[in-house]
């Protein structure tokens, strides 16, 4: 099926939601329980790591459930709008803890481990059935870059809204405040409007998109657990999966920590204003734009493959530099714009390949559950993106967790009036610096074994029967 341009903008403005969650957990969320409200790093790295282990066995349920379903409305749209509620209610009392006064650290704590928790339990109901339909639009190697282009552009222009919305407006520099993201009254002004953007943009995307809604049929299968690890096992199985899977692991373990110690570093390390950081938002847009436009190009004279080893390793190489330059000295006066012109080529060359990177390998994971269907005889592409969505979620849980530990471990100072020493501001620079840069080597030499290319997928779809366009 050949997807016209509505239609990848109506699909992919689903991606939205998920770009202001992604945006709010990976940036904000350790930084606002630990630096605002005063919770202790381990804890709140303890409550997001239990949320993954929820998540875990969460994801690849609902990634077989919309398998299996078979309503009026097809197998995926159902749980759009299921996925609402609990999302977005959830969302905003995550973040509207932020004024209460004599709680104790274990208050704290349930509080924050019930609402990620449900947050991303109603992401789940919304993002696995919204990641297979959109293999589902098209078995096309190529077409199906260019779908998930779309998805990942709005999911950074969901993300960037929210930062905007927070650095730029909410979260602006005061007297008593400075940067601003220190103060804690905003906050759930700022989570409400959030909440509301998510509610808008699903449930947009599933009225515009339902007339497609049974592009794929299911069987009617009754459910166990015996069936759930069945099918698990029979995706494990496949090479392409294993190499996917943990590939992609590894990157949201790398760029989640590296992302989720970004605001320590603009407020502790670079010492920049809130105007400043809201100003790196416009060249993030650029960065990502630019992949938006080039990467469907690229992917109709290049392998998928070859397009996602540059990325890996363009942004892990460009990610180190700035941090390497400042303990060499040889850039500019903290604090000013000076330093933050001299930051801006590093952000769009190190977010440009990140941005293309997660375009291709949505589109890959697409080529891979064609295969899993012809070795297993069954639709499997919920329980493919489920993986997905999990890995997508262990970008800001495990960031989050690793970092919370990591602050820990060097004496990091919590709550808003903190003031962290020399010595713990080092030490957060080689953290978020060139020890991300490494984590992402270990992707880089898992891809390089993937080895679906045009001619292979070709030959899947021809044993399952499609055709292609």
């Amino acid at each position: 099926m050949k997807v016209n341009l509505s239609l990848k903008i109506f699909y992919g403005i689903g991606a939205f939601a998920n770009g202001v969650k992604t945006d709010a957990f990976t940036y904000l969320l350790l930084f606002f329980y630990a630096n605002v409200v005063g919770l202790e790093p381990a804890l709140a790295s303890l409550a997001i790591l239990i949320a993954l282990i929820v998540d875990a066995f969460t994801d690849p349920l609902m990634g077989l459930i919309s398998d299996r379903t078979s309503t009026k409305f097809g197998k995926r749209h159902p749980f759009f709008v299921l996925a609402v509620i609990p999302a977005c209610v959830s969302f905003y009392l995550l973040f509207s803890v932020n004024t209460v006064n004599g709680w104790t650290q274990i208050e704290l704590f349930i509080w924050i481990l019930s609402f990620t928790v449900l947050t991303r339990l109603g992401m789940t109901m919304f993002e696995v059935p919204h990641r297979a339909f959109g293999a589902e639009l098209s078995s096309s190697y190529s077409e199906r870059t260019s779908i998930f282009a779309f998805r990942e552009q709005f999911t950074w222009i969901g993300g960037l809204t929210n930062a905007l919305l927070a650095y730029g407006f909410f979260l602006r520099d005061t007297p008593e405040y400075i940067p601003g993201t220190r103060n804690p009254e905003p906050w759930d002004d700022l989570a409400l409007v959030g909440s509301l953007m998510m509610a808008v943009t699903i449930l947009l995307s599933f009225f515009a998109t339902l007339k497609y809604s049974k592009i794929s049929v299911s069987e009617a299968v009754t459910f166990s657990i015996q069936e759930i690890l069945k099918s698990t096992r029979a995706a494990l199985k496949n090479k392409s999966f294993r190499l996917f899977f943990f590939g992609y692991l590894f990157i949201a373990m790398g760029w989640g920590m590296g992302s989720s110690l970004q605001l320590y570093m603009n407020t502790y390390v670079w010492e920049f204003e809130s105007a400043m950081i809201t100003s790196f938002l416009f060249v993030y847009f650029i960065a990502t734009f630019a992949a938006f436009v080039i990467v469907p190009i690229l992917g109709n004279r290049f392998e998928k493959k070859t397009i996602l080893l540059w990325s890996i390793a363009l942004a892990g190489l460009v990610h180190a530099l700035p941090v390497t330059f400042y303990f060499l000295g040889w850039l500019p006066e903290v604090g000013t714009w000076d330093l933050f012109f001299a930051l801006v080529p590093f952000v769009f060359f190190a977010n440009g390949p990140l941005a293309a990177s997660a375009i291709v390998r949505e589109s890959m994971l697409g080529d891979v559950s064609d295969e899993v269907q012809l070795e297993t005889s069954k639709d499997q592409r919920g329980l493919m993106f489920a993986s997905s969505s999990l890995i997508g979620k262990l970008n800001s849980g495990l960031g989050i967790f690793l970092s919370g530990l990591a602050l820990q471990a060097i004496n990091f100072p919590r709550g808003s009036g903190s003031i962290p020493s020399a010595e713990s501001i080092t030490s957060l620079a080689l953290l978020q610096g060139p020890f991300v840069s490494i984590l992402l080597l270990i992707p880089f030499l898992i891809f390089s074994f993937y080895s679906i290319d045009k001619r292979r997928h070709q030959q899947i779809l021809n044993n399952l029967g499609k055709t292609t366009y």
